[in-house]
């Protein structure tokens, strides 16, 4: 009796996620098509997009778009989803038929939702002040309230030279504060350099022409080389670099 409450339960949860997730079924011989079929939307603007349910196969009356905001019209088997503005994160829009069978048949639309970097900045992790030449430091790069991380590319550069880009492991798809970081090693050649960096949102063919960048200012590193008169007339120099603030 036991074993049998748990293949019904098991039964009407696989039931329920088929009816709301998109997956091949033997018997659907085409599947609703959405154009775009990839849609990029900033957040806040509006969005539209057009399924055509099916063709051929939609012989009975059940079909339809399931959507968590924005309005449905339809004209025949074609199906019109608008919104105004677009400002729920993590939604979802699926367009069904049930064909002769009784199965369901579901597309699901490719939505992203994007926040371009609102602020970019660049510091020094625990250190101010003066650094010397050959000792390690740490570069900082602060993004703010940027969506969806994942589709973020951190470039750190030393004048035009990038020296590493780096990604976020994150899979939230709101808005978050994510921060990158970089080991350097300043030397003498590094007087009047600018350390900086760049934060790049790709979000591929689908996504805006220009791409989505937003830069930190820069901090230049200023070399000063100091002598020290030793025994038997040598000199030893030591250089100390000095990090100022510029805002562009």
């Amino acid at each position: 009796m036991f074993c049998c409450c748990i293949f019904l339960a098991v039964s009407l949860l696989h039931s329920l996620c088929h009816f709301h997730v998109s997956g091949y079924d033997r018997s659907c011989t085409e599947y609703p098509v959405f154009t775009p079929s990839a849609l990029i939307v900033k957040y806040g603007d509006p969005a539209n997009v057009t399924c055509v349910v099916c063709q051929k196969d939609c012989r009975g009356d059940v079909f339809g778009l399931e959507k968590a905001v924005g309005e449905v019209t339809e004209n025949g088997t074609t199906m019109f989803w608008t919104v105004d503005r677009l400002t729920e994160w993590g939604i979802f829009v699926m367009c069904y038929y049930n064909n002769d069978a009784g199965d369901q048949c579901t597309s699901t639309l490719d939505l992203t939702l994007y926040q371009p970097p609102e602020s970019v900045s660049i510091s020094f992790v625990n250190h101010t002040g003066m650094m010397f030449e050959n000792q390690q430091y740490t570069l900082q790069c602060s993004v703010q309230n940027v969506a969806p991380v994942q589709n973020l590319t951190v470039t750190f550069y030393r004048g035009n030279t990038a020296l590493g880009h780096q990604q976020s492991n994150s899979e939230h798809k709101k808005p978050v504060n994510e921060t990158f970081t970089l080991n350097i090693t300043p030397s003498r050649e590094d007087d009047g350099a600018q350390y900086w960096c760049e934060a790049k949102l790709e979000l591929g063919p689908a996504g805006p022409q220009r791409p989505l960048v937003v830069t930190s200012e820069k901090l230049p590193a200023i070399v000063h080389c100091e002598s020290e008169r030793k025994k038997k007339n040598r000199f030893t120099f030591t250089c100390v670099i000095f990090m100022a603030v510029y805002v562009m």
